[in-house]
C-alpha cells in the first residue's frame, strides 16, 4: 500500500503515519512490522458478516479534503459509519469511530488485538467469518457510536475519553491550512482539492516542485533551508521561461509567491532579485489557466491564480485577471489572505446584483497598491486599501 493507493494520516509535527485505503483498512506505516500490520474492520448483520472489502455499497469521503476520513457501508436497511483521524493529544492516537445508522444491534470486527477501548475487551474471538489470530469483537448497539484507537507512542489499551472528535480535528485543519489562504468558493471540489494538498504538505508528502517549496513557506516554515528552497525554485522558473514567447500560466503566481515567500522569510534582497527578473519577463503573454481543475498542489496555483494576478515586482495586482468562470457565475465566493504583492494581501467577495457582480475588497500592508480589473473591467483601478465596486456582467467567451 502507497499514498497513491490511499489517504495518508497522521499528525504534523509527529513521526507516525499512516494511509487509508478505498475500503476504510488502516495501514500504519512501516508495513511488516508487527505495528504496521493493517487494521480491517467488519460487520456482522442480522444475516451475515459485511466486509467493505468485497461490499458494492462502501462509499467514502474525506471532511473538506483534510484527513479526516468517513467510510459508509450498506448493512441491511442501514448504514454503518466508520471515520479515522489522527490526534496529538498523550503521545498521539488514530481514531477509529464507528457509528450505527441501521435499526439493529450489529457487532464489529476488528483485526488486531492491540487497539484501545474505553473499556476492557471481552476474550470472544468472532465467529462465522475468517479473520487473523487476535482479531476482536464489539457489539454496537442502534443508533450508538462505538470508538477504539491505536496509540502512536506504545501498547495502551485505554482509549483516553478525552481526545478530540472528528469535527475538531477538521477545525484545527482548516486553521492550518488557512494560513496560506482561505478560499471560499461555489465549487466545493476546488476547495477540497487546495485543501488536501496542503494537508498532505503539512504531514510531510515528498514534493520537490517548485510550488511545494514556497507553499511550505506560506504554511509557516522557516529556516535557511527554506530560504534556500524558495530561492533555487524561483531561480529554475526564471531559467525555463527566460527565451519563451509565452510564458507557462502558473508562471506570474510562482514568482510573486517566491517573492513573498522570501519577504515572510525576511530576505528582501532575494525577494527584490525575483521582482527584477519578473519586469524582464512581464511583457511576455502568459497562457491560459486549463479549463480542468488540475491534481495536487497546481489546484492551489490554479484557483488562487483565477482569484488574482499579483506582480513579483510589487505595486499591483489584477482581480479576477480571466474572468469569472462561467460556473460561478450567480454564485457568491470569496478569497482572504491572497498574495497581492510581495509584501501586501488581499481579501475580497464577491456578491451578485443580478447578472453584475459586486466586489468588496480590503488591502493589509502598506497602502499605494494598485488593483485592476479582468478582461470583463479593464478601465476600472483603485488604489483604496477597501472598498466595494459594481463589475460588468461577465461575457460568454
Amino acid at each position: 500500500m502507497t499514498a497513491g493507493e490511499g489517504r495518508t494520516i497522521g499528525v504534523r509535527g509527529g513521526r507516525w503515519r499512516g494511509i487509508v485505503d478505498g475500503h476504510g483498512t488502516l495501514h500504519p506505516e512501516p508495513a511488516g512490522s508487527e505495528r504496521g500490520a493493517p487494521l480491517a474492520w467488519h460487520v456482522a448483520g442480522d444475516d451475515r458478516w459485511y466486509s467493505p472489502s468485497i461490499e458494492p455499497t462502501v462509499r467514502q469521503k474525506w471532511y473538506s479534503g483534510f484527513p479526516v476520513g468517513e467510510t459508509r457501508m450498506r448493512v441491511g436497511s442501514g448504514d454503518i459509519v466508520a471515520r479515522i483521524w489522527c490526534v496529538a493529544d498523550r503521545g498521539g492516537w488514530t481514531v477509529l469511530e464507528f457509528e450505527n445508522e441501521t435499526p439493529t444491534t450489529v457487532a464489529v470486527a476488528l483485526t488486531r488485538s492491540d487497539i484501545a477501548t474505553t473499556r476492557p475487551l471481552a476474550p470472544n474471538p468472532p465467529q462465522g467469518i475468517d479473520l487473523p489470530p487476535g482479531s476482536v469483537v464489539l457489539p454496537l448497539g442502534h443508533r450508538a457510536t462505538l470508538r477504539v484507537g491505536l496509540s502512536h507512542a506504545g501498547a495502551e489499551t485505554v482509549l483516553p475519553q478525552d481526545l478530540a472528535g472528528h469535527q475538531q480535528v477538521v477545525r484545527g485543519w482548516e486553521t492550518a491550512c488557512d494560513v496560506a489562504s482561505r478560499l471560499v468558493l461555489a465549487d466545493h471540489a476546488v476547495v477540497a482539492g487546495v485543501c488536501r494538498a496542503r494537508s498532505e504538505l503539512l504531514l510531510g508528502a515528498p514534493d520537490s516542485s517548485p510550488l511545494a517549496a514556497i507553499e511550505r513557506v506560506r504554511l509557516g516554515e522557516r529556516g535557511e533551508a527554506a530560504l534556500m528552497q524558495v530561492v533555487e525554485a524561483a531561480q529554475s522558473v526564471i531559467s525555463a521561461e527566460k527565451r519563451a514567447k509565452r510564458l507557462s500560466w502558473p508562471t506570474p503566481h510562482l514568482l510573486a509567491h517566491a517573492a513573498h515567500a522570501c519577504v515572510l522569510l525576511d530576505e528582501e534582497m532575494s525577494a527584490g532579485d525575483i521582482g527584477r527578473a519578473w519586469l524582464r519577463l512581464a511583457d511576455t503573454p502568459v497562457e491560459e489557466p486549463p479549463v480542468l481543475v488540475p491534481s495536487g498542489l497546481d489546484a492551489v496555483c490554479w484557483a488562487e491564480s483565477l482569484l488574482a494576478r499579483p506582480a513579483a515586482s510589487g505595486g499591483q495586482c489584477a482581480v479576477l485577471p480571466h474572468g469569472i468562470p462561467e460556473t460561478w457565475w450567480g454564485t457568491n465566493f470569496e478569497a482572504h489572505g491572497l498574495v497581492a504583492d510581495p509584501h501586501r494581501a488581499l481579501s475580497y467577495a464577491v456578491r451578485w446584483h443580478g447578472a453584475r457582480p459586486a466586489i468588496l475588497w480590503e488591502v493589509s500592508g502598506a497602502p499605494g497598491l494598485v488593483l485592476s480589473g479582468g478582461p470583463a473591467n479593464p478601465e476600472w483601478h483603485s488604489v483604496d486599501s477597501s472598498g466595494e465596486a459594481l463589475f460588468a456582467a461577465p461575457l460568454r467567451a
